[in-house]
């Protein structure tokens, strides 16, 4: 949950960096009466001085914090998620009741900037549940998690973005944040386009891989027959397509505002997977930039295909590489589709 960006206390009148102070100094100088030299530079090393202390100090306590967070935040989105009491463990009360949730750790792992002057930090959090096993109340512990929460440039909490929905392993921290800051499913079903910052790919926006000046998306409301699942009021589904770069089917969210992939097809050789795999490439470099690759059957997929899923766990993500369009094969990808496997 975000919140409205408070005015930071740590403000002061001595804003800007020591070069923009030195300049301002020397400008003010030259003007009305002179000041004997020494003295003037004297004064000025003073303030620069100042500024950079002020600076250094600012920094240190905005990391501190990031680094540091309270764990009643944590306590607080927890709360919200289960349903349930959350609390760090020094507030363990003395008679703890069945379903509580405890948190043992939080740990540090790292921090990247975001989009919109953000800094992201990654967590790891270790709790315990106080369930009934074997007809007894006791603690047991969870398996250790990520979030990832927002914070301003100022070092200002803006809430728990989320976590991982899935395997993270051989992901940077800076990766896992971003992942979790795009709602991307999994990095590794994505695609890149030179020039852009972001991916696309299932749970994402797809206007992120438009550049400056390019037409907009282009957005049409899907039919009854995909009027299922809808999970709030004002959903739907729509058919959302970026110029000749891709078409995607997304779910919109009235509550947040915001088209979701959930399916994309590419023909364009400007967008590339996190592999450097496009349409054009050889099926040789497929199945080299893939050796995990599976052949067919996949799905209700037809045709000339390779498929690839992150873990072959049959759940989740996966990327198809068609070689195959409008009848006629080719050793070529001619179309790559990301699709979610649901259960």
């Amino acid at each position: 949950m975000k919140r409205k960006i408070p005015v930071s206390p740590f403000s002061t009148g001595l804003s800007g960096s020591a070069k923009e102070m030195e300049t301002r100094i020397r400008n003010i100088l030259t003007g009305g009466h002179k000041r004997p030299a020494l003295l003037v530079m004297a004064g000025a090393a003073v303030m620069i001085a100042l500024c950079g202390v002020t600076v250094f100090c600012f920094a240190q306590a905005a990391g501190g914090r990031i680094e540091n967070p309270d764990p009643a935040w944590f306590a607080d989105y927890y709360s919200q998620d289960y349903g349930t009491r959350v609390y760090w463990w020094e507030d363990q009360p003395d008679a703890p009741q069945a379903h509580d949730v405890r948190l043992d750790a939080i740990t540090y792992l790292g921090q990247t900037e975001l989009e919109g002057g953000r800094i992201g930090a990654a967590y790891q959090v270790e709790k315990s549940g106080y369930d009934s096993q074997m007809g007894t109340l006791r603690w047991s512990e969870y398996e250790p998690g990520i979030e990832v929460a927002a914070w301003t440039s100022d070092g200002e909490w803006l809430g728990i973005l989320g976590s991982p929905n899935f395997s993270v392993q051989g992901l940077a921290t800076e990766q896992i944040i971003r992942q979790v800051d795009w709602h991307l499913l999994n990095w590794e079903v994505s695609l890149w386009r030179d020039g852009c910052s972001q991916p696309v790919g299932i749970g994402t926006q797809v206007e992120g891989i438009l550049k400056p000046g390019e037409e907009e998306q282009t957005i049409q409301p899907l039919g009854e027959e995909f009027a299922a699942p809808i999970y709030g009021e004002g959903d739907h589904y729509a058919l959302v397509t970026c110029g000749d770069l891709l078409a995607a089917n997304c779910y919109y969210s009235a509550a947040e505002d915001r088209y979701s992939a959930n399916h994309i097809t590419c023909e364009s050789p400007e967008l590339y997977t996190p592999r450097g795999i496009r349409v054009g490439s050889s099926r040789e470099a497929v199945e080299e930039a893939y050796p995990e690759i599976q052949l067919p059957p996949f799905g209700s997929f037809q045709g000339d295909y390779l498929w690839y899923q992150p873990g072959n766990t049959g759940f989740g993500p996966a990327i198809v590489f068609l070689f195959q369009k409008k009848g006629t094969v080719s050793d070529q990808v001619q179309t790559i589709m990301l699709v979610d496997l649901v259960d």
